[in-house]
């Protein structure tokens, strides 16, 4: 029995319109890449794939007193966190982030990234990282499972940087396979 049947037979019951079928939704608040725009938003309770991987999931929190410092539960270490993108990979209305930690940057510049997919309730699905780059980009270009692609930025030498596409491919983000040339 679904939950919101009786209900709904106690209307008809007194007279009154069984209410529509829809799905759950909380009253959460989204933000933006800054600390100071939220809005509230009504979202599902949570989205339904790849999210089913419920022990693979992560809380994420902003800390109150710091503009976009975060806590991570459970915490994966490398000392402190902060949101360096906000927005939507794959139109799901759910918030998904780029996660940059701060103390892991070394001499090329690269820091420690991680891509993390919103599954509603504060929760989500590290799908790809924490790892090494100089810059992780979304697109607009959607992949086929409308999902973004990601560049990856690294640091090949003083002035030279490698550009790698990644693309989920359901489970999580991967480098774009390159087309093999024929063999002579």
């Amino acid at each position: 029995m679904r939950p919101f049947l009786p209900l709904a037979l106690a209307l008809v019951a007194c007279g009154g319109a069984p209410p529509q079928e829809s799905t759950a939704v909380h009253v959460a608040t989204a933000s933006a890449s800054h600390a100071s725009t939220r809005a509230l938003v009504a979202e599902p309770l949570r989205d339904p794939e790849p999210c089913t991987r419920a022990a693979e999931l992560v809380r994420i929190e902003r800390v109150p007193e710091a503009e976009n410092e975060i806590r991570m539960t459970p915490d994966p270490g490398s000392g402190e966190k902060s949101i360096h993108f906000t927005g939507s990979l794959n139109d799901d209305r759910f918030p998904d982030l780029i996660v940059y930690f701060n103390d892991t940057c070394g001499s090329t510049h690269e820091c420690m990234r991680g891509v993390y997919l919103g599954c509603g309730e504060g929760e989500y699905l590290p799908v790809w990282g924490p790892e090494y780059a100089f810059d992780l980009k979304v697109t607009d270009t959607e992949t086929a499972n409308g999902y973004r692609l990601i560049q990856h930025i690294s640091r090949a030498g003083e002035f030279e940087a490698i550009v790698d596409d990644l693309h989920f491919d359901g489970q999580s983000y991967q480098p774009v396979p390159q087309e093999m040339p024929p063999r002579p």
